[in-house]
C-alpha cells in the first residue's frame, strides 16, 4: 500500500514516485567511487540514492543529484548542501538555521549505513481504492513519495537559499520506504531501536528543495 494512501481522498491524478524495475532513478545503494562524501563531526552522512538529470519533470535539474544527508541529526531546520561541484558536495554551515547537534549517542559520525538499492520513476497515476477495515483509501502500488507539489508543509517552513536568498524550488518528497532495507549498519541502528529500512526522523517526510542558480539543495524533515 502506498505511503500516501491516507492523505488523498479525491480520485484525481497523483504526481507520484513509484518503485519500478526500469526506473532511471535510485533509492538506496552506495555512492560511486568518484563521489567525495562530505564529513560532519556529529553524524554520519548517508548516501541514499540518485535523481537523474534526465527526468523530464525536473527541467531545472541539470546534474545527477546524489542524495546525501546526515539523517541522524534534527533537520526540522533544513540541511543545506552545495552541489556546485556535483561530485564533491559540501555542507553549508554559515548563515543557516541548521541544528547539527547529534540526536543519538550510539550512532557515531564514523558509522557506515547502507540501504538496498531500488529503482523508481516519476509518474502520474489515478489511485485505486482499497478497502481497509471499514474505510476505503486511495492507493498506488509501489508509491514511495511525490513530486511538484509538497504535501502538508507550512509556508514559513519553505527554505530560502543561504547563498542567493531565493525561495527554493520543491523537487520531491519521500516517506517510509519499507522495501529499501538496511544492508549495512543495522547492528548500529539497533542500538537506537531503528527499524531496518529507510525512513526519515520519527517516520516523518523528507522534503528536498533546490536552487538552480546556486545549485544548493535543502533537505528538510517534517511530520
Amino acid at each position: 500500500m502506498g505511503i500516501f494512501s491516507n492523505l488523498f481522498k479525491k480520485k484525481n491524478k497523483r504526481k507520484t514516485l513509484v518503485l519500478h524495475p526500469e526506473g532511471i532513478h535510485t533509492i538506496g545503494g552506495k555512492a560511486d567511487a568518484d563521489i567525495e562524501m562530505p564529513v560532519l563531526e556529529t553524524s554520519p552522512l548517508v548516501y541514499f540514492g540518485c535523481i537523474s538529470k534526465e527526468e523530464k519533470h525536473l527541467p531545472n535539474l541539470d546534474f545527477d543529484l546524489h542524495l546525501i544527508c546526515p539523517l541522524f541529526i534534527d533537520f526540522r531546520s533544513p540541511v543545506f548542501i552545495d552541489y556546485s561541484h556535483p561530485q564533491k558536495p559540501k555542507i553549508i554551515r554559515e548563515n543557516v538555521p541548521t541544528n547539527f547537534y547529534p540526536l543519538f549517542d550510539n550512532i557515531p559520525n564514523t558509522a557506515y549505513i547502507e540501504y538496498k538499492e531500488l529503482t523508481f520513476s516519476f509518474d502520474i497515476q489515478v489511485p485505486a481504492q482499497v478497502q481497509v477495515g471499514v474505510h476505503q483509501v486511495d492507493t498506488i502500488a509501489g508509491e514511495i513519495g511525490s513530486f511538484e507539489e509538497p504535501y502538508d508543509i507550512e509556508e514559513e517552513s519553505w527554505p530560502t537559499c543561504p547563498v542567493t536568498g531565493n525561495r527554493m524550488t520543491f523537487l520531491v518528497q519521500f516517506g517510509d520506504i519499507e522495501e529499501c532495507e538496511t544492508v549495512v549498519g543495522q547492528d548500529i541502528l539497533d542500538l537506537e531501536s531503528f527499524d531496518p529500512y529507510l525512513h526519515f526522523g520519527g517516520h516523518w517526510y523528507l522534503y528536498i528543495f533546490y536552487d538552480p542558480v546556486s545549485k544548493v539543495v535543502a533537505y528538510l524533515n517534517r511530520a
